[in-house]
């Protein structure tokens, strides 16, 4: 009997109220309309749809409860950076909105205006944490426990890349003003000073690219020239300095101390302490050649 031929039959018949569950707990009859069943069978479908129910709201509260978590600790590891590379100073690191004002004019400048007591205070105040101390642990994450100069508290001496990265601008900042910061240079001296500009210009290129920050500066137009320029007063996403600087201050390394820098074939590079002169004050060497530790350990 083809399809057609039930159009005369009931839509639901009753089900004995002793018949199983099993047969029971379909809703459908004839593939498309709900069938009636005893107070049994509506018992059971009404606790199978609680409890499907019950099962949904509880995913969806799991699930919302992951979703939240996962974004506090996103937004708290934000914080401390993307995390790539392993630091010992990762800790120490804190992300934080800063709004750099336009300044044109050099009396603007902390570091790099005229030359003055109060500026060389300031870039010295800086410069103390170039040198700093890691753990050898790290050392030996990285395998240089060998070729790396091992201090006496077991630690090995390191500089981070963002303090070198200003004793770069540093530099750069002196050379423009050689009378002062280097009086009487000789030929040689002058040719070492353009290689050390030369490399100082080379790692800030690699710094700048390196972070890329992504600020927009937007454009305005001067009522007294015709070129445009940026509007630089806006917020960056900056490293909360004085952080950074309570870390440093936890592992900097005086240079000046005696036993710090002694080289094991030259001997003591400080000997008099801050009254040592240096045969190269122009802090830059030719052609370097590692030492070979194997020989001077």
């Amino acid at each position: 009997m083809g399809f057609l031929d039930k159009k005369n039959e009931p839509v639901y018949s009753p089900v004995p109220d002793d018949r199983s569950s099993n047969s029971s707990d379909s809703l459908l009859y004839n593939g498309d309309e709900p069938r009636l069943g005893s107070a049994r069978s509506q018992r059971l479908v009404k606790k199978k749809l609680l409890i499907g129910v019950g099962g949904f709201l509880a995913i969806l509260a799991y699930s919302s409860l992951l979703i939240a978590v996962t974004s506090m600790w996103w937004r708290k590891e934000r914080l401390h950076g993307a995390n790539v590379i392993d630091s010992p100073i990762r800790k120490y690191i804190q992300y934080e909105p800063k709004t750099f004002h336009m300044t044109e004019t050099s009396k603007d400048y902390d570091l790099v205006g005229q030359p003055s007591d109060e500026l060389d205070q300031r870039w010295s105040n800086l410069m103390q944490y170039f040198y700093a101390q890691v753990p050898g642990s790290y050392m030996k994450k990285l395998g240089r426990e060998k070729t790396g100069i091992k201090l006496e508290n077991g630690n090995y001496l390191a500089n981070f890349a963002w303090v070198h990265q200003l004793h770069c601008i540093k530099r750069l900042h002196q050379a423009h003003f050689p009378d002062r910061y280097y009086p009487n240079m000789t030929d040689f001296e002058r040719e070492l000073q353009t290689e050390h500009s030369l490399h100082c210009l080379q790692m800030l290129v690699e710094a700048i690219m390196c972070k890329a920050d992504e600020t927009p500066l937007t454009m305005i137009w001067f009522d007294n020239s015709i070129l445009p320029g940026g509007n630089r007063t806006v917020a960056h996403e900056c490293v909360n300095f004085d952080r950074l600087i309570e870390g440093m201050e936890e592992i900097k390394v005086d240079p000046f101390e005696p036993g710090v820098l002694v080289h094991p074939k030259f001997g003591p590079v400080l000997p008099d302490g801050r009254n040592t002169t240096l045969d190269n004050r122009i802090g830059y060497i030719f052609d370097p050649v590692p030492l070979d530790r194997d020989q001077y350990p």
